[in-house]
């Protein structure tokens, strides 16, 4: 872990009650308060220690890292699943939209708002778990309909030789195809399954040599081929169905819940301009989110990311606020890294200026662009809403999952959060 031991700062045991816990963060705050002659540093380990034990989430969160199976028998075992997300959501409150104005169609010129050019439509989630269950149903029903007409044509059939070996076939690739469909059901759904293209190109020259054997206008030819082509696939439907549903059911959910993600023990920072920018951006697309904090390797971070549908608008000041921040400097590194890393996804970065440079900046690049924080709502804001008011969900879990698995470095910073 990269987080001090909380209990030892506040010197009390891991198993206190938050009764003795608060009166031990009152007696050190006392004690290494800057203004009674304490060390500032000791100071914020302090309330850090405090933020994170006095909640109880964040002190679940916290114990099941540090003391692993100790923490997880006091918690109960579904705590400490494998499932069990390091990921902290919260709202980033956007003002309530203001009711629609009439503007004049005669008379002086309007200056009208870049959100009053949007054509906002109901969120939708990607991908569509009826699309995919209709698609494994419609493989299931094609496999055994196929299957159970070869069977009817072997017993149709006047020889018994060719009785005695449909059999057989039919009972072994039904067998494998369970085998297979069985194993995906246990494997857990943290990404999108790839196709076997492999076993379908084998399964789709099996069926056409058995159909140019067979001949094209024999039956039995037509419904082996199709038995083992659509058995072959049905496993991966299997996977596809539950990595959508599980999407579904764990990002969706929080999309529905939280606005705003970030690493265990972080909270939203950005000045009075940049703020401002966010609530505006999120007030007036539905489907937009914002990633705190966001890792692009175990050195970096992007101090604010907007996402919105497979659109990806990377923030940052000329200038960043803790040494792992990114800045003017290393944002086109930071883009190319994480446009690599989600290839599904569009990636631009955004410098927010307090006033623009006269010059444009050495190196400059398409996806790297240098506004006015103050204008930047308008450039940002159209540019994600290109994407359509949807919620990639894959997109949106590979992101989550960076935060999960990649330590974020917290600092001593206590600004305030997110303020208008």
């Amino acid at each position: 872990m990269n987080e001090p031991d909380h209990y030892r700062v506040l010197g009390v045991s891991p198993q206190a009650p938050k009764a003795d816990i608060q009166a031990a963060y009152r007696r050190r705050l006392r004690e290494t308060h800057p203004d009674r002659g304490g060390d500032e540093d000791e100071f914020h380990l302090v309330q850090g220690a405090w933020e994170t034990l006095s909640h109880p989430g964040l002190r679940r969160e916290y114990d099941l890292l540090r003391f692993g199976r100790r923490a997880a028998r006091r918690y109960g075992k579904a705590a400490a699943k494998p499932t069990h997300r390091k990921v902290r959501g919260w709202n980033v409150a956007p003002a309530p939209q203001s009711a629609a104005q009439g503007f004049p169609t005669e008379g002086a010129l309007v200056a009208v708002p870049w959100h009053a050019r949007l054509r906002l439509t109901r969120p939708v989630h990607r991908p569509s778990s009826w699309a995919a269950a209709a698609f494994t149903a419609a493989v299931t029903a094609v496999w055994a309909f196929c299957g159970l007409g070869y069977l009817g044509q072997a017993f149709a059939a006047d020889g018994w030789l060719f009785l005695a070996l449909a059999i057989p076939v039919t009972i072994a690739i039904a067998i494998i195809v369970l085998v297979q469909t069985s194993r995906a059901l246990r494997r857990r759904p943290d990404t999108a399954p790839n196709p076997p293209t492999g076993r379908l190109v084998i399964a789709f020259l099996f069926a056409t040599a058995v159909i140019w054997l067979a001949g094209l206008s024999t039956p039995w030819g037509w419904a082996l081929g199709l038995y083992v082509l659509t058995g072959t696939a049905l496993a991966w439907t299997v996977k596809r169905l539950r990595y959508t549903l599980a999407l579904r059911r764990s990002v969706g959910g929080a999309l529905r819940q939280f606005n705003a993600f970030g690493p265990v023990g972080t909270r939203p920072k950005a000045d009075r301009s940049t703020g401002k920018l966010l609530r505006e951006v999120l007030t007036n697309l539905p489907a937009a989110r914002l990633f705190v904090a966001l890792p692009v390797d175990t050195e970096t971070r992007v101090p604010h990311a907007i996402v919105c549908g497979d659109r990806i608008a990377l923030l940052c000041a000329p200038v960043g606020r803790d040494s792992a921040d990114v800045d003017s400097v290393n944002l086109a590194e930071a883009v190319k890294a994480l446009d690599a890393a989600l290839p599904d996804a569009n990636v631009q970065g955004w410098v927010l200026w307090p006033t623009l440079p006269e010059t444009a900046r050495a190196g400059e690049t398409a996806a790297v662009h240098d506004v006015a924080v103050g204008q930047a709502a308008t450039d940002i804001g159209l540019w994600l809403a290109a994407a359509g008011s949807v919620y990639d969900l894959p997109v949106l879990q590979s992101l989550r999952m960076r935060l999960a698995a990649i330590p974020t470095p917290r600092t001593g910073d206590r600004t305030p959060a997110v303020r208008t």
